[in-house]
């Protein structure tokens, strides 16, 4: 009869198992063939991870695999799984991993030993640190499908970020995403009386009078406005971006089905337009630039160049900070507090619309078009068909409820 191992206590050792001289204990198992280790200062311990590697043993789990990959290792195998995405969204993903992700502790741990507090202190971390909510959402979009892969790879037998999201998004603090009505009007004016900011008081009016994202309203090509059918096609988005190492624009097509779509334009948005057009024409002598086939771009810079959403958020600063300027000596000399505008972005423009959409339009499916969103939770509604006669009602009630106050 083979003799039965003891520990330093006398205490009989299983199959596998010793004790180290440092007082260590080890159990010792085969796996594929090769003999591999695990260890514990507690024979207790030790015990429940021999039970849990048996286990896993027997439903096919990749324990010791899962063991020696980390969170890095397997996000590089995610993306190379990614063929069919867009350069500039595998652009994207790349960067968001490299600078909020790559160099966390949850990012070095082994798959194995990822546990949902993990990704829960690195959400709250990031929330700590200013991240928008809406942020986050991207990060989660990273982490969750490659620990999803994680799981469909039998690495691991679940997902420790399911669910995580969500409680971080409803427990997060609520900030500041749309302009007031009154706060809307005296940006608007302001821009229309300042011989210095003027030009960009078409671009505005449109952001504010469609809810286009910025990179949709800034990508808008001449043909893509109807002014026949008192309308705008979008079907496409500029970006600014640096792919392989390379900062240059693109033409890039839109994310989902639901974010092309056409907007009816309302009367200030026409007007605005119109007057551009009109300015267009006359300088139509000059080119402006060419990308990806795509010319005759409807808004551009002082200078006939393209803009991106860091530009028209500049000019968002600049404009605010010199209303604040002025609004605080009226107000010092009228003896009154004055209405300062706070900090937004384009952005914020969407949000906006939104907002004053929502406040005369209770139709949701309409909202949800007329916004581009995609998923269901966007609008709290059940995606819908619209009919161009939905669309139109709703643009129209807003027309008549949206007050620009345009001098």
């Amino acid at each position: 009869m083979a003799k039965v191992r003891k520990d330093k206590r006398g205490r009989n050792l299983h199959k596998g198992e010793y004790q180290r001289p440092d007082g260590r204990y080890a159990y010792a198992y085969k796996y594929n063939g090769k003999r591999v280790f695990i260890y514990d200062t507690d024979l207790a311990s030790l015990r429940k991870k021999e039970q849990q590697i048996q286990a896993d043993l027997i439903d096919g789990i990749r324990t010791y695999e899962s063991s020696r990959l980390t969170l890095n290792d397997l996000f590089q195998v995610y993306m190379e799984t990614k063929t069919n995405l867009k350069e500039s969204t595998e652009s994207n993903y790349r960067y968001l991993w490299e600078h909020y992700i790559q160099h966390e502790s949850i990012a070095e741990k082994a798959l194995s030993k990822i546990h949902k507090s993990d990704v829960k202190l690195l959400y709250a971390k990031l929330l700590q640190e200013g991240f928008a909510s809406n942020s986050l959402e991207s990060i989660n979009n990273l982490i969750h499908p490659v620990l999803e892969l994680a799981v469909d790879d039998d690495l691991i037998r679940k997902n420790p970020s399911n669910g995580v999201y969500r409680e971080m998004k409803t427990n997060a603090p609520v900030q500041r995403i749309a302009l007031t009505s009154e706060q809307e009007k005296h940006f608007l004016q302001y821009i229309e009386s300042s011989p210095q900011y003027c030009s960009w008081l078409p671009l505005f009016v449109t952001l504010l009078g469609t809810g286009m994202r910025a990179s949709e309203c800034t990508g808008l090509v001449w043909d893509d406005i109807d002014f026949e059918n008192n309308c705008i096609h979008v079907d496409h988005a500029l970006i600014y971006r640096s792919i392989h190492g390379n900062a240059q624009w693109y033409i890039s097509t839109l994310k989902t089905r639901n974010s092309v779509r056409t907007i009816p334009m309302i009367s200030a948005v026409a007007q605005q337009l119109n007057f551009l057009y009109e300015k267009h024409i006359g300088k139509h002598a000059k080119p402006g630039p060419t990308l990806d086939g795509y010319h005759d771009f409807v808004f551009l810079n002082r200078f006939g160049q393209l803009i991106n959403a860091h530009g028209i958020d500049r000019a968002i600063e600049r404009i605010r900070t010199s209303y604040n300027d002025v609004e605080s000596t009226r107000a010092k000399e009228y003896d009154r507090k004055p209405e300062l505008l706070p900090h937004f972005t384009a952005h914020c423009l969407r949000h906006t619309f939104c907002t004053r959409l929502c406040e005369c339009e209770k139709d949701l499916a309409v909202i949800q078009h007329l916004m581009g969103h995609s998923d269901i939770e966007t609008t709290l509604t059940v995606y819908d068909h619209v009919s161009p006669n939905r669309l139109r009602k709703a643009m129209n009630s807003l027309d008549q409820a949206y007050v620009f106050c345009l001098l």
